[in-house]
């Protein structure tokens, strides 16, 4: 729920980083090198896919964000199921449920 553009994108810097690094270790035949770079390029290449396969994120407000904590915490659920049914209580305030989306 926190993720946001900045963060995909360092995911995205660091595993370009770390392939240039690979194939700097590989071409000077430095292995040990290889698996570390090649760990990192696995890795980044790992966050950055969750996060763009991910839900977007949005930005709440921070009363918002404490009250969805305090409650997430109380009830034992998690918190993007509470937020789910409070956007959705919201929207059914705001539209005719009859009316299509």
């Amino acid at each position: 729920m926190t993720t946001n553009t900045r963060s995909r994108w360092v995911a995205v810097v660091i595993a370009v980083v770390a392939g240039i690094g690979l194939i700097d270790a590989a071409t000077g035949r430095t292995w040990d090198l290889v698996a570390v770079f090649g760990v990192i390029v696995v890795l980044g290449s790992v966050s950055a896919a969750s996060h763009w396969a991910g839900r977007p994120s949005i930005t709440l407000r921070r009363d918002l964000a404490r009250w969805l904590a305090i409650r997430a915490a109380d009830s034992g659920e998690a918190a993007d199921r509470i937020a789910d049914r409070a956007v959705a209580a919201y929207r059914a305030g705001l539209t005719d449920d009859r009316e299509p989306l």
